[in-house]
């Protein structure tokens, strides 16, 4: 848990006035009406949560494919070694967020016994606390948001704010897989449509050609297709383009 700030001490995140806050906020929103790649809409959500946290120093967002974490975004290379520290071992606060969707703070680095490894290669490059944020799709856990600081404490009364740019990734994240999901129905549509088209063809050529009925001359088709071991679609494209060679 993070050390308790005096009473008089100012808040951090309170140190920007509030018509500064308030475009910060706007800037966030815009985010998620542009038309960027959701690569470029992270990469910004990142940059500007370093920008809003006065004593953010680097940020990045971990995400995972086939097991195995990566960072897609980070603010420079510093995050980026740092995310790789907890790569190599599979322990530290970035993958413990994304593995549980929780929140972990370490005020200070040399003082955190719970992934030493991490804390003492984070040290080293003059990290003193980080803040790791969940990122989740549906309610399943599937990445982090990564701040770090040079300061002791750097994100003490921060978290909130970390909250808040770390939804905002996740909904770039969720709109992202939703664009992909409704791309990859339209193109299998389009192709069962392509391939109803073609079969359709083929059925009328054998139709005229051997005087069958329409559903004779889909058993044929399909009686190639499992003879040759090809899909039904090749089979009629055979059919159609040999037909269209012969009236050449």
């Amino acid at each position: 848990m993070s050390t308790a700030r005096p009473d008089d001490a100012p808040d951090p995140v309170a140190a920007e006035t509030p018509d500064e806050l308030a475009a910060r906020r706007a800037e966030l929103v815009g985010l998620l009406q542009t038309e960027e790649s959701y690569e470029e809409t992270l990469q910004r959500l990142a940059d500007l949560a370093c920008a809003t946290i006065p004593r953010c120093s680097a940020g990045s967002v971990t995400l995972w494919a086939e097991g195995q974490p990566y960072t897609v975004v980070s603010t420079d290379d510093l995050a980026q070694q740092l995310d790789n520290a907890q790569y190599e071992t599979l322990e530290g606060p970035c993958l413990d967020a994304s593995r549980y969707g929780e929140v972990y703070v370490i005020p200070e680095m040399s003082a955190d016994a719970r992934w030493p490894v991490f804390a003492d290669a984070a040290t080293r490059q003059g990290i003193r606390s980080s803040l790791s944020l969940p990122l989740s799709v549906s309610g399943r856990s599937i990445g982090a948001l990564n701040l770090y600081s040079t300061d002791h404490d750097g994100f003490d009364g921060a978290t909130d704010v970390g909250r808040l740019f770390a939804g905002q990734a996740s909904v770039a994240i969720t709109n992202a897989e939703v664009y992909r999901a409704s791309r990859t129905l339209a193109e299998q549509l389009q192709d069962a449509m392509a391939s109803r088209a073609v079969i359709e063809q083929a059925k009328g050529v054998l139709m005229a050609e051997q005087g069958c009925t329409p559903e004779e001359a889909f058993a044929l088709l399909r009686a190639a297709s499992q003879r040759e071991n090809v899909k039904l679609r090749e089979i009629a494209e055979r059919i159609v383009h040999g037909q269209a060679g012969r009236r050449r």
